[in-house]
């Protein structure tokens, strides 16, 4: 077996206890720190990296509002019922979740990136390229992050746990459409996808990729369903959850192959072993996040 490919396995195995287990601690716990502690890990360490891209064609993008709004954004989604702060600090994340502290936190970091270009050296030079590096960073990674997080708050009286069933599932989802691309591509690739983005990506991968969502939807459908209740009410949705966000994973990876492509960068860093960097894993999760919580509130 290939080095990188046993890297790949043994790191996607640790990553999977890691997130399963916060997964499973907050369902143990009825509360939801193990959520916020992914959110939170994800927008630092994603954040860290795209900066390292962008800062290729446009140096002057700025690290520290990137960061900063994205945690900013992940902590805000808690203040809405269900959340962490909204079960230990109620009536201020009530006032708190009445505001709108969204549009506040990325105004705020726009500002900052702002003047921070002004007051530099060259204040005009690559004004756009920087300002606007820096607010897709907080709009990539916060914004997105922020709607993972809700969707893992999203429940009812009767079932209290059904954000974590949806995240779960979501993740599952994005993740297995993503392996069985990598795998389906390596035994089957024959007709490139979009050759001028990524090479190695071939249409047959992305058939297998459809398979992939699909069937790992099923399997937690089936095991949520096996074990109290399954969020999804009827037989086609598992169908429909896989058939729409397996292609969006893809499409995700795709684009964070353009930034990559873009900066002359083979992986966003080398913190991940097997993978590249932590954003070459959160970029089909972070690109299908706003679909994936418009299908759980639709269903």
């Amino acid at each position: 077996m290939p080095r990188d490919l046993q890297l790949r396995l043994l790191f996607g195995a640790a990553l999977i206890a890691i997130v399963g287990g916060a997964v499973a601690l907050d369902l143990g716990s009825g509360q939801r720190w193990g959520a916020l502690a992914l959110g939170g890990a994800a927008a630092a360490l994603g954040a860290r990296e795209f900066a390292r891209l962008a800062r290729v064609r446009a140096a002057g993008v700025r690290l520290a509002p990137m960061l900063l709004v994205s945690l900013a954004l992940v902590a805000i989604a808690h203040c809405y019922p269900g959340g962490v702060w909204a079960q230990h600090c109620p009536e201020v994340a009530a006032r708190l979740a009445s505001a709108p502290l969204e549009a506040l936190v990325l105004g705020a970091g726009l500002v900052w990136a702002t003047l921070s270009q002004m007051v530099g050296q060259q204040p005009t030079a690559g004004f756009f390229a920087q300002v606007g590096g820096s607010l897709f960073g907080m709009l990539y990674l916060g914004v997105n992050l922020y709607l993972l997080e809700r969707l893992a708050l999203l429940g009812d009286p009767a079932q209290p746990d059904r954000g974590l069933q949806w995240l779960a599932c979501y993740l599952v989802a994005v993740k297995c459409g993503d392996v069985t691309a990598y795998f389906g591509g390596r035994a089957f690739g024959r007709h490139a996808l979009c050759p001028a983005i990524s090479p190695g990506k071939t249409w047959e991968g992305f058939a297998c990729s459809f398979l992939g969502a699909i069937g790992g939807t099923w399997l937690m459908h089936a095991l949520f369903a096996s074990i109290g209740a399954s969020p999804f009410a009827a037989w086609w949705q598992p169908v429909i959850w896989g058939l729409v966000l397996g292609p969006l994973g893809a499409a995700g990876d795709l684009a964070e192959s353009c930034m990559k492509r873009d900066a002359a960068m083979k992986d966003s860093g080398r913190g991940a072993p097997g993978f590249g960097g932590y954003l070459d894993l959160l970029d089909a999760v972070l690109f299908a996040a706003p679909v994936a919580f418009l299908l759980a509130v639709a269903m």
